[in-house]
């Protein structure tokens, strides 16, 4: 009898854990299905409004900034981004997937905007499409940004920054471009490929890089990086450039609003000037732009200094420096032949210029500068600095020829003064500046950035031309204008699209991937601290009391 009752207790037992067991069991399966589900839900919601996703990485590489994000919203017309690549291809590299992530951010944030994918050689019919609006080469690798009949098209590297030293390396198959790689500009590039299309009036630039054939500026490895940088940070902030030669290229005011002249090492010929003039004055309507970068490689330039007289503006025979320890900056220059030097910081004279900057606390820095002087002259045309070094700022002559005669002769024979004995005097040698006494030189503040306006009347309203003047390439540097913790590039596009009017005054900088650690903003470390540490826990301690309460009730 007692083996009986022992047997059904034993029994009972076991039906008992058998039984919660099952629940256990059951529970766990429920859970482990609700987890799958909200993953799957999650996922969903992810794929159909991708801007939904958290960004984790320490530079926000993922992350679209506020300025985007309003410009795209507020497209009136349809956007069609093409990549000749297949998305799947794509997502297998760890850098490409960040492009599909981007162009899933843009078109969640816009309904205009419409992205597809495609292979060169298998879908042939949308490759004529495109190549049907576009006069250069589409191939595969590329993005194709098309709004109407305006397209622009790119490489997918544009969206990234190269170490161009590793970049040598590369091309020799000694290291992997993933290892040349040092920033995402994918932002820029697309957003600014995007406005690029969908402007209804873009600013055309005649970028002005050789004279009959020959490079304009000094053949240095440093100035053509320079050149190079500049040209680029153009095209990629909305600017459609075109290279041109300034003797076998008309340049047309029809065709361009902006010209660059880059530092030529030598003088512009009389119909160079002209040709400059001519464009400025547009047959009396205005409405150009000249930016002129000077250097202290250039040689003597007497007609291009009797041009810039003629604007109220003399470029001086010397170059900044500034041996405050408070307002220099020691940096390395390519357009020095890789030395370290100590460059002046400089100040923003106003601040209407600036309204692009996204960090308005970064330096500006301006390595071996031409002071950029005001002439004083009744001719109607208006000089404003933009940006000067500190007043503890003194300038060094260049063992040049001395500028100021020679500029005076050459505005004379201009302006109709005794043609030949201007000529003579514009050719005739001066002695060089050989010595310099830096403790005795005179303390002042220079300007190395500045712009003269020459305003007319028109129909109730004002036009104008500008000519705007850079002191130095070094401005543009590449260790300089590609580091971003200068503003140097982003000063020079906010002041260059204010002078231009162009209302789409969106500067976007590269983020680094140099770092790629995990850094949350305070919001983020909010919500994942909830999840974490209430979420996660209730329903541990909810599940918990459901299994006690019904233990307790059998």
């Amino acid at each position: 009898m007692e083996q009986q009752d022992a047997k059904l207790i034993k029994q009972r037992q076991r039906k008992k854990k058998m039984k919660y067991g099952g629940i256990a069991f059951a529970i766990t399966v429920i859970v482990t299905a609700i987890v799958v589900l909200l993953n799957v839900v999650v996922g969903l919601l992810v794929e159909r409004y991708p801007n939904a996703k958290i960004d984790l990485t320490s530079s926000n590489l993922y992350e679209v900034s506020d300025e985007t994000i309003d410009y795209i919203k507020n497209l009136t017309e349809p956007v069609e981004i093409a990549v000749s690549s297949e998305e799947s291809t794509l997502e297998k590299d760890s850098y490409l997937k960040m492009v599909t992530e981007l162009l899933k951010k843009y078109q969640g944030y816009s309904s205009e905007i419409e992205v597809t994918y495609f292979d060169t050689t298998k879908d042939p019919d949308i490759l004529s499409k495109y190549q049907s609006k576009y006069s250069g080469t589409i191939s595969s690798d590329n993005v194709i940004v098309c709004s109407g009949d305006r397209v622009k098209v790119f490489p997918l590297s544009d969206f990234f920054d190269m170490d161009q030293d590793k970049l040598q390396y590369y091309y020799y198959g000694q290291v992997s471009l993933s290892e040349c790689i040092t920033a995402f500009k994918g932002e820029q590039s697309l957003t600014n490929a995007i406005m690029n299309v969908t402007d209804a009036n873009p600013q055309r630039v005649g970028f002005i890089g050789t004279s009959n054939g020959n490079t304009i500026y000094s053949p240095t490895q440093g100035n053509q990086y320079a050149a190079k940088v500049l040209s680029t940070l153009l095209d990629d902030n909305g600017y459609d450039v075109t290279q041109l030669d300034m003797v076998t290229d008309t340049i047309s005011p029809d065709d361009y609003d902006l010209l660059v002249l880059p530092a030529p090492v030598n003088d512009l010929t009389v119909d160079a000037i002209d040709k400059l003039g001519t464009f400025l004055h547009n047959d009396g309507n205005l409405g150009k732009r000249l930016l002129y970068i000077a250097d202290f490689t250039q040689g003597n330039t007497p007609n291009l200094d009797a041009f810039l007289k003629d604007w109220n503006i003399v470029v001086d025979n010397s170059y900044v420096i500034d041996d405050n320890s408070s307002t220099q900056q020691a940096v390395t220059l390519l357009v020095a032949g890789n030395q370290r030097m100590y460059a002046p910081i400089v100040n923003q004279t106003s601040s209407d210029y600036s309204s692009g900057l996204s960090n308005t606390s970064l330096p500006i820095i301006a390595p071996v500068s031409r002071p950029i002087l005001t002439r004083d002259a009744n001719n109607g045309r208006v000089v404003t600095d933009l940006l000067d070094t500190a007043d503890s700022a003194y300038c060094v002559p260049l063992n040049l020829d001395s500028n100021s005669e020679r500029a005076e002769a050459a505005w004379d024979a201009q302006n109709g003064v005794t043609t030949t004995e201007a000529t003579e005097e514009t050719t005739e040698e001066t002695t060089t500046t050989t010595t310099f006494d830096a403790a005795n030189a005179e303390r002042s503040s220079y300007s190395v950035m500045a712009f003269s306006q020459n305003q007319a009347a028109q129909d109730n309203g004002q036009i104008e031309s500008d000519v705007m003047v850079i002191g130095s390439m070094g401005y543009f540097d590449y260790y300089v204008a590609q580091d971003t913790s200068y503003n140097n590039a982003d000063y020079f596009i906010s002041a260059l699209n204010t002078i231009c009017g162009k209302s789409d005054n969106i500067v976007i900088t590269a983020k680094d991937m140099n770092i790629t650690s995990m850094n949350t903003t305070a919001s983020q470390m909010k919500l994942l601290t909830t999840v974490v540490l209430v979420v996660f826990p209730a329903i541990t301690i909810v599940i918990g009391i459901v299994i006690w309460a019904r233990r307790k009730s059998r």
